[in-house]
């Protein structure tokens, strides 16, 4: 369970950094623009999508993470719930 905790946080804390430096991009491409220099411009909107891009799939690594936890945890009551049902039969069945 930690170990879940520690990785999604991590994931989430690396595409908040990754979101972070999108935005210090998209400004700095915004004020090359008011500028007229519209080749940086162009450059720095680029490589702000491509880590918006990177920041996405951490967030989708977390999410991966989040429900490969609940599928887990599905799976344990299932078997869980199994074993009480066969421990019930079985019960009812020496009693009868």
């Amino acid at each position: 369970m930690d170990d879940i905790k520690n990785t999604a946080a991590a994931r989430h804390s690396d595409a908040a950094l990754h979101l972070e430096n999108a935005a210090r991009m998209h400004r700095d491409a915004a004020r090359q623009c008011e500028s007229g220099n519209f080749e940086k411009a162009q450059q720095l909107a680029t490589k702000a999508a491509e880590t918006d891009t990177a920041a996405n799939q951490h967030a989708m690594q977390a999410l991966d993470l989040y429900r490969h936890h609940a599928e887990t945890v599905d799976a344990r009551k299932a078997e869980a719930a199994a074993d009480e049902a066969a421990r019930a039969a079985k019960k009812a069945a020496k009693a009868s």
